[in-house]
């Protein structure tokens, strides 16, 4: 780890259960960590603080469209969603729903506008964790839907998210590109850094 100056951890069933707080231990063994600590997720900023127990680190909120440094001063916001893009992503939505074997819970919010990207979790983004844990644990309910309805578009992309959801972003705007973005505004050497999850 000497080598490792850097440490990135995806932030749900990485460092925290989905959707939940950190365990005492893990938080202790990070603040441990004399590296530089950078927290990914699809999540909002929000999210990521009550989840990480407010731990000191650098924090790439949606996919990293919206970053804070350790201080939590605002490094960037990417630009949100268009409309058009906005409607686009809402309508091949539409089509998955029409596949599914259940009804939307909308208490547990199915859809989640987080600016820069749209978060849909068929089972809802707060449905319980016990739930969330069976509903896809290895991704093939949610391969299955696009390969069904496939999301073609010149300018968003979408990714298999967390344990339910699936994210749709701008094709620049995922979390490798903010990651490289994130290493090169702060000039850290690539090579010092290392991604977990």
């Amino acid at each position: 780890m000497k080598k490792y100056q850097h440490l990135f951890f995806d932030m749900d069933m990485t460092i925290t259960p989905s959707r939940q707080s950190i365990l005492p231990e893990m938080y202790e063994l990070l603040m441990s960590l004399p590296q530089d600590l950078v927290i990914v997720s699809g999540s909002e900023l929000e999210q990521i603080g009550f989840q990480t127990n407010n731990l000191p680190a650098y924090y790439l909120g949606a996919n990293g469209n919206h970053a804070l440094d350790v201080e939590k001063h605002q490094l960037w916001v990417n630009p949100p969603l268009s409309k058009k893009q906005k409607q686009e992503i809402h309508a091949h939505i539409q089509k998955i729903i029409s596949l599914l074997d259940h009804d939307l819970n909308e208490e547990w919010e199915p859809i989640s506008d987080r600016g820069a990207q749209i978060t849909f979790s068929p089972l809802g983004n707060k449905a319980p964790v016990e739930l969330k844990k069976v509903y896809d644990p290895d991704h093939q309910k949610r391969l299955s839907w696009l390969k069904s309805v496939p999301f073609v578009s010149e300018e968003l992309i979408i990714k298999i998210g967390g344990s339910t959801s699936m994210d749709y972003l701008h094709k620049n705007g995922h979390k490798g590109a903010n990651v490289k973005k994130l290493i090169e505004y702060l000039n850290w050497n690539k090579n010092e850094c290392v991604y977990f999850g």
